[in-house]
């Protein structure tokens, strides 16, 4: 392991370089990913925390973090827009800064590492156009790493302390961070105190391990309390055993989107008198999926163990997504750590640290409903990871040659980038939250809606471009609230009883050629057909 030196001048010119490419690029573009279901829903409690409403501005399912970062723009009349992007801008900075940081945990030359801040450019741009809950996490994430990564960490006070803090903003960002953080923080301190040689600087490991668990208690425990008090029982965070029962047995589908009832049980009024969708607050609603555990059957254990395997197949792909040479740099390294003999020279940030974070990290998901976003921490790591197994792969004497070692090292550079970059670029061509927003201002210019909308369901549609994600961005932007769509195969009179029962408004309709059910006829049309793939009748 290596520490920041005099040798870092070439990587910092560099690291400037890509901060302005990076600042220049968020400045001049309107990014809409704001409104995301997720991303609305962040930017939504933060405009009721403005507005004084604390109950519902406090919730058991979405982390506080990112609401309270948003408050400030909001309140001096920052456009959401200009919010996102500022936000994006700083996230961003901070994490391109904390990279750097966290690669001189990691034994490399600066024109590698100098290669792996190039690449670090396209991907926090991607990283920055998909949710910024995740992005945020992952800024957060860095910082604590590249402080308990330092062989360094036992000499200094404030190390334990930050990483207690580092640890609660993350939990406050993601719940997942909670236990992440718990056995992470743990398992990083035994590994210190067992490679530390003297006794003062064992005491100095446990002095911060003692601090930083404190510290991190303390900090929140206080969220903790607040959300307890609100669902009247103790809670970490709603998110994960939501998540857990809508992949039960017997559930549409193992993922997530199927397996919640929003999506395929039809209409349902939003959570509180304030709130604008179900989505505000989804613990209310999986609170109704029936509590399963795979320790009760063989049967549930089976189902249990097929998610899992799903999960490890879905991984394998993301970190195929991430890199084609990810799968190269983890062999490395298990074969680099059974060859080394294991004893406190082997515990060092560039190998067993960063290879049980990645495990840790990784692991933790597999009970659970995986995307891509999720992981953009084992990204960062595999980078650094294979940066370490450049320079290993360097000492070779069929390196000696420069040319050589350059032409590797873009090739692997290259395959860091080469994803982002295209879904990047695709991303601008591709942007349905945009779309809706543009739809948004030509529905309230032309016909002046507001008030309860439902919808039907395009089931040929991909999940994430379907009509449920369509119009539950239409009604953030019309103000209006959003009940749902319908279910699956629902007959006429039950949808007109539906439609009754909830006093919708407006029940909008997609799709090229849509089945019309008879009782609609009876009311207006009020698009007049210029919406293409979109029908609006108005009820009341």
């Amino acid at each position: 392991m290596t520490t920041v030196n005099n040798k870092k001048s070439f990587s910092l010119l560099i690291l400037i370089f890509i901060i302005i490419v990076y600042s220049s690029l968020i400045l001049f573009t309107e990014y809409y990913e704001i409104y995301s279901a997720d991303s609305t829903m962040y930017l939504d409690i933060a405009e009721k925390y403005l507005r004084g409403n604390f109950t519902d501005a406090v919730n058991g399912y979405w982390g506080p973090m990112f609401s309270w970062l948003l408050i400030p723009f909001l309140y001096f009349g920052a456009s959401k827009v200009f919010a996102i992007n500022a936000l994006n801008l700083i996230v961003g900075v901070l994490t391109l800064a904390g990279v750097w940081v966290l690669s001189f945990r990691f034994e490399m030359s600066e024109k590698i590492r100098s290669a792996i801040l190039i690449s670090l450019l396209p991907i926090i741009l991607f990283v920055s156009i998909v949710e910024l809950h995740d992005f945020l996490l992952l800024c957060f994430l860095v910082y604590y790493l590249g402080i308990i990564f330092n062989n360094e960490y036992p000499g200094r006070t404030y190390n334990g302390m930050l990483c207690g803090v580092l640890g609660a903003v993350a939990y406050f960002t993601k719940s997942y961070a909670f236990p992440f953080f718990i056995v992470h923080f743990i398992f990083m301190n035994i590994a210190h105190f067992l490679r530390c040689s003297t006794k003062p600087e064992k005491r100095n490991v446990l002095r911060n391990a003692i601090t930083g668990i404190v510290l991190f208690s303390i900090i929140s425990g206080t969220w903790i309390t607040v959300i307890s008090f609100k669902y009247n029982r103790f809670t970490i965070s709603n998110m994960g055993k939501a998540n857990f029962s809508a992949m039960a047995p017997g559930m549409p589908d193992t993922g997530f989107e199927l397996g919640n009832p929003m999506f395929h049980e039809g209409f349902f009024p939003p959570s509180n008198k304030t709130a604008f969708s179900v989505w505000e607050d989804p613990s209310y609603l999986m609170s109704k999926l029936p509590a399963w555990s795979p320790l009760d059957s063989t049967a549930y254990l089976k189902h249990f163990l097929k998610n899992i395997l799903k999960n490890i197949k879905e991984c394998i792909r993301i970190f195929g997504a991430f890199s084609r040479l990810s799968y190269t740099i983890i062999i490395a390294y298990i074969l680099l750590l059974i060859v080394q003999q294991f004893n406190r020279q082997i515990l060092r940030g560039d190998m067993l640290y960063s290879f049980f974070t990645l495990l840790l990290f990784t692991g933790g998901y597999m009970p659970f409903h995986l995307e891509l976003r999720y992981l953009w921490i084992v990204n960062i790591l595999l980078l650094l990871m294979g940066g370490y197994v450049l320079t290993i792969l360097f000492q070779h004497a069929f390196f000696k040659n420069n040319v050589r070692k350059n032409v590797l090292i873009v090739f692997f550079a290259l395959s860091f980038i080469l994803t982002p970059l295209k879904s990047f670029i695709q991303a601008g061509h591709d942007n349905m939250s945009k779309e809706m927003y543009a739809l948004s201002l030509l529905i309230k210019e032309k016909y002046n809606i507001q008030g309860n909308i439902a919808s039907n369901k395009e089931w040929e549609c991909i999940a994430i471009q379907n009509s449920w994600h369509k119009t539950f961005r239409l009604a953030y932007h019309l103000n209006s609230k959003y009940y749902g769509q319908a279910k699956k195969d629902i007959s006429d009179s039950e949808l007109e009883n539906d439609l009754k029962k909830y006093n919708i408004d407006y029940y909008f309709l997609w799709g090229k050629n849509p089945s019309i059910p008879q009782f609609l006829f009876q009311y207006k049309e009020i698009t007049g057909g210029i919406i293409s793939g979109l029908m609006i009748f108005s009820l009341n």
